[in-house]
């Protein structure tokens, strides 16, 4: 990217300019706010974590509220007697963050770079659901729930998929499908045994409850609701192929739009003071975007040299993929990288979504991603 391109680009997300974006987008998207807030020391306006929204997205059906926090488990540490040495390995076998970040960048740099008229993804995310509680900050209502009060336990999960098409000229068009692959767990026999006794009530999944059926949406406008985020600053969809692919204009412009933010950014946002806990903090969203090879591989360097991120192990996902986990001082969130392919597997967040509920957390893995014909169309395995 030339200079004057990228200067014009970070004019264009100032700000002033973000400030000017709709309040009731925001309003849909407390995601924007609890990721940024949990993971690090940030001013949130609190008009903007009523609720949880950690897929950014076009809402899908309604459904019965439930408070979306609990326990999150971590994942399942791979055994002793998994996988040898393999890219970002030391001699002895374990791994250093340096090294392996490093290793990443190079597995990066060296994938093709694609191109195509939608950029699909598939998201499963897990939610637990536990019984209300009041407490600071969260008082008991004064209206009386319908139904029986909720006394179990349950965490369910589901997928949806996700279509973001270039238009003619700057338009862009988007579809959602969900949710998809609806699964219930309890975690005793008793939780289950007072879920029948309530009436067995539908249970909130992403964006719908257990008895919602998929259902496909394709709109225009909204963009707001899953452009990527760095900071306060919303990327839009065009522009993301043009992120500088080297790592010292990456580092560039995201230290512009971090001292951005550290004066105080949009809608009450304000940056930590740890540059590498900020860029760490937007890398999941950049990850999951069509960046270019030299983006990813830039993206991976910087953090490298970074003290406060740092490689905890290898583990295994909730869905049973392998892959290493990396962390960054003074954040609630962690990543699981693919080793061999640098592919993001999840993001997690291990914090709580509202004041007076118990340690909770986000879990969302990453399925499938890649570039399609058309809305509804998915890419071949």
């Amino acid at each position: 990217m030339k200079q004057d391109e990228l200067d014009n680009l970070i004019a264009d997300l100032k700000p002033a300019s973000v400030a000017e974006l709709a309040d009731d987008a925001y309003a849909r998207r407390p995601d924007v706010a609890q990721v940024r807030a949990r993971a690090g020391a940030s001013t949130v306006n609190p008009r903007l974590v009523p609720a949880r929204r950690p897929v950014r997205r076009l809402a899908l059906a309604g459904g019965v509220a439930a408070v979306a926090v609990a326990a999150a488990a971590l994942a399942v540490a791979m055994p002793s007697d998994g996988p040898g040495p393999g890219p970002g390995a030391g001699h002895d076998g374990t791994l250093d963050t340096r090294t392996f970040l490093l290793a990443s960048a190079n597995t990066a740099a060296k994938q093709p770079a694609t191109s195509g008229a939608c950029w699909y993804k598939r998201t499963r995310m897990w939610q637990d659901i536990m019984p209300f509680k009041p407490g600071p900050g969260v008082p008991t209502p004064k209206r009386r729930p319908l139904g029986k009060p909720q006394n179990f336990q349950a965490r369910t999960a589901s997928s949806v998929e996700d279509w973001a098409c270039a238009q003619s000229g700057t338009g862009m068009r988007f579809g959602t499908n969900g949710p998809l692959d609806i699964k219930v767990t309890f975690p005793t026999a008793k939780d289950e045994a007072a879920w029948k006794a309530a009436g067995s009530p539908p249970l909130d999944v992403n964006d719908g409850t257990t008895v919602s059926k998929p259902r496909m949406v394709t709109y225009r406008k909204g963009s707001h609701l899953v452009n990527p985020l760095i900071g306060s600053h919303e990327i839009e969809w065009k522009t993301i192929a043009k992120l500088p692919a080297t790592d010292s204009a990456l580092e560039s412009y995201l230290r512009k739009l971090w001292q951005q933010d550290r004066r105080g950014g949009a809608h009450g946002y304000t940056a930590p003071a740890d540059f590498g806990e900020y860029v760490f903090v937007s890398a999941w969203d950049l990850f999951m975007t069509p960046t270019t090879p030299g983006t990813r591989a830039a993206l991976y360097r910087i953090l490298a040299r970074t003290p406060s991120v740092r490689v905890t192990g290898q583990i295994k996902d909730r869905l049973g993929r392998p892959g290493v986990a990396i962390t960054a001082k003074g954040t609630s969130v962690r990543l699981v990288v693919d080793r061999k392919s640098a592919q993001l597997l999840d993001f997690e967040d291990q914090s709580s979504a509202l004041p007076g509920k118990p340690a909770g957390g986000e879990y969302l893995a990453f399925e499938s991603q890649g570039w399609v014909n058309k809305i509804g169309a998915t890419p071949a395995r």
